[in-house]
């Protein structure tokens, strides 16, 4: 009996930080999900392990992605991907069941959208959704970085990335992707990289799409958003409207 007791709580201590690792604020891989088909797509969404970067797959590019059905055959969910984009949109997502539902911001997904082209900022057809989780968000900050919703959306904003993550299929946002065929769809496709690993800003590229194709201003200030965010700062957004002002500001100066 002593036997049996001392080898039980072996195993519950060696058992303890596994159980740590995996549940985040309170929060279970599943999430508080009630259908089994959320609870494993959540348990994907909140995959904390660090991504191989010397196993990333070539094939899981911008384009790939938005063409690539829910059977792709160059890729698959779980591969590490790497790509580079311009970040048009950076906003926290809703409150979802993989997060527990929580309200926090710090404790829900960061949602960056992504376009080839800055030209295709307003078109939702022609966006890719990449995302943030809670628990990579802590993971930086532990390193000393800082993955808060509002320090990202200083940092990338109306630049160009390279971001780095897991190839996910959000299956929940299939019917809302251009793919689907639907009329009302506000992604390219339900593929994600989810979670995002390392989010950095990069050069212009000077392949896809051709620099004579962007609307890369002569000088940047010319082109540049002339609005003042509410934290007193200068939007990062760039715009070809006359009036100086991004869509957003157009919205808010009319």
């Amino acid at each position: 009996m002593q036997r049996f007791l001392f080898l039980l709580a072996a195993f519950l201590i060696g058992f303890s930080p596994l159980q740590a690792q995996r549940t985040y604020h309170g929060c279970p891989p599943e999430g508080n999900a009630k259908q089994t088909r959320a609870k494993e797509l959540n348990k994907k969404k909140n995959r904390a392990d660090e991504a191989d970067t010397t196993a990333i797959n070539s094939s899981i590019t911008f384009t790939a992605m938005m063409k690539a059905g829910d059977a792709p055959t160059t890729f698959q969910e779980g591969d590490v991907g790497r790509i580079t984009a311009y970040c048009e949109e950076v906003k926290i997502g809703s409150v979802e069941t993989c997060n527990c539902k929580e309200k926090d911001q710090w404790y829900r997904d960061t949602h960056i959208e992504l376009v080839l082209n800055p030209m295709d900022s307003l078109d939702k057809t022609k966006i890719l959704v990449v995302e943030i989780t809670p628990r990579f968000r802590e993971k930086m900050r532990k390193r000393g970085i800082d993955w808060s919703q509002r320090a990202l959306r200083d940092a990338f904003l109306g630049r160009w990335v390279t971001v780095t993550g897991y190839a996910f299929f959000d299956a929940m946002h299939e019917d809302e992707s251009a793919q689907s065929g639907n009329t009302h769809v506000w992604r390219g496709t339900a593929w994600e990289l989810h979670p995002v690993t390392d989010i950095r800003t990069a050069s212009l590229p000077t392949t896809t799409p051709a620099p004579e194709a962007l609307p890369m201003p002569q000088t940047t200030e010319a082109r540049r958003c002339k609005a003042t965010t509410a934290a007193g700062k200068r939007c990062s957004r760039r715009t070809t409207d006359p009036s100086g002002y991004c869509f957003q500001h157009q919205r808010r100066q009319g």
